[in-house]
C-alpha cells in the first residue's frame, strides 16, 4: 500500500496517491498514512472570512465494522462533500475532526502542522462514517472539509472542541555547517500558498504549488514551492512530533527530501537510504535538532453519535 500525503487545497483518502493505487491532504493533510489526498480546486478558492456557507443537505451514515476507510471512487467538488467511510480522529492525524479544526481557520488556510486530538470516546477513533453533503452554492473543497465540516459536527455530532498550547517536544530545523542546499521556486513555475493569509486567486493556467509527504519507502518530503516554515510543516507529518523553523531563511524553494524509514537504516549508498536527520544534512544542508517549544492539542469536551439519515 502506498502512503502519501499530498498537500494541496483540501484533505480527503483517496487511492489515487494515497493508496496503491494516493495523494493525501488529500495533504495536511491532510490525507494516507493509511492512504491521504488532497486534490487542487476547480473553482476558485474562497478567502471570505464569514460569515460561511453552509450545506443544505446533509446527510450520515455509520459505516459497517471493517470497512475500509478510504474515500476510493468519492470525490469531493466545490459545493458538493463525499467522505466514504472516514474516522472522525485517527492515529495519523487526518481524521474527520483534525482536519476541520488543523486546516483552515478564518478564511484563511491554517497550516500544515499536525494537531493530535485529545479526550472523547474510543469510538471516534475506531467507528466511521459516510458524509454526504450539498450546498447551493459553490464552496471550495477547502471551505467545505474545514469551517463547514465544523458545523456538521457540532450540530450532528454535538462536538465541543477547544485548543490548547503547551511546552513539548519538537524538532528545530537550523543552518548546518556549511552553505544551505535549496533551489529557489522558479518565478511562474506555481503559485505559492502562504500560511495566514488568504489562499490567493488563480491566474489562467497557473495552479496552487502542490506539497506532498510519501511514507513509504524511500519515505520523502516533496515541496514544489513554499517557505521553510511551510517545509517544517509537512516534516511533521513524517515525524513524530512538531519541526519548528529557525533558519531565517526567507524566500520559497523548491524541496525534494528523500529518507529511510528510520535513522537506522542500514546501507547509506543511495539518498534512500539516509534516515531523516542525516537526508536533511546531506541534501539540504540544514540540521534537525531535538528541542522543547509550543505544542498545541486539540482538546474534546463532549461528542455524541450522530443520528443517521
Amino acid at each position: 500500500m502506498t502512503k502519501r500525503i499530498e498537500v494541496r487545497l483540501s484533505l480527503g483518502k483517496n487511492p489515487a496517491l494515497a493508496t496503491a493505487g494516493l495523494a493525501a491532504l488529500g495533504l495536511l493533510a491532510i490525507v494516507g498514512i493509511r492512504s491521504t489526498a488532497a486534490r487542487a480546486q476547480s473553482a476558485p478558492p474562497q478567502t471570505a472570512v464569514g460569515p460561511f456557507p453552509k450545506f443544505e443537505i446533509v446527510s450520515i451514515k455509520s459505516c459497517k465494522p471493517g470497512t475500509p476507510g478510504e474515500r476510493e471512487g468519492r470525490i469531493s467538488a466545490p459545493g458538493r462533500l463525499n467522505i466514504g467511510c472516514g474516522m472522525l480522529a485517527d492515529t495519523d492525524n487526518t481524521g474527520m475532526i483534525q482536519v476541520a479544526y488543523n486546516r483552515y481557520a478564518g478564511g484563511q488556510l491554517n497550516s500544515y502542522r499536525v494537531i493530535p486530538i485529545e479526550g472523547g470516546p474510543d469510538w471516534i477513533h475506531s467507528e466511521s462514517f459516510e458524509i454526504n453533503a450539498e450546498s447551493d452554492g459553490h464552496p471550495s473543497v477547502l471551505m467545505m472539509e474545514g469551517p463547514m465540516m465544523q458545523t456538521i459536527l457540532e450540530d450532528r455530532f454535538k462536538l465541543q472542541i477547544h485548543r490548547e498550547t503547551r511546552q513539548g517536544l519538537v524538532y528545530e530545523l537550523a543552518l548546518g555547517t556549511g552553505s544551505p542546499k535549496l533551489k529557489p521556486l522558479q518565478d511562474g513555475s506555481c503559485i505559492p500558498v502562504v500560511i495566514g493569509r488568504p489562499l490567493p486567486l488563480l491566474p489562467g493556467g497557473k495552479h496552487i504549488c502542490r506539497n506532498m509527504v510519501n511514507l513509504d519507502f524511500p519515505r520523502a518530503v516533496e515541496m514544489e514551492g513554499g517557505t521553510l516554515s511551510s517545509f517544517t510543516g509537512l516534516l511533521g507529518m513524517a515525524l513524530d512530533r512538531p519541526v519548528i523553523d529557525k533558519t531565517g531563511i526567507t524566500g520559497n524553494f523548491e524541496i525534494h527530501l528523500v529518507f529511510s524509514p528510520n535513522d537506522s537504516a542500514a546501507p547509506r549508498p543511495v539518498a534512500a537510504d539516509l534516515g531523516i536527520v542525516q537526508a536533511i544534512q546531506e541534501q539540504l544542508g540544514l540540521r534537525l535538532v531535538p528541542a522543547k517549544g509550543p505544542v498545541d492539542a486539540l482538546v474534546i469536551d463532549h461528542i455524541e453519535r450522530p443520528s443517521e439519515n
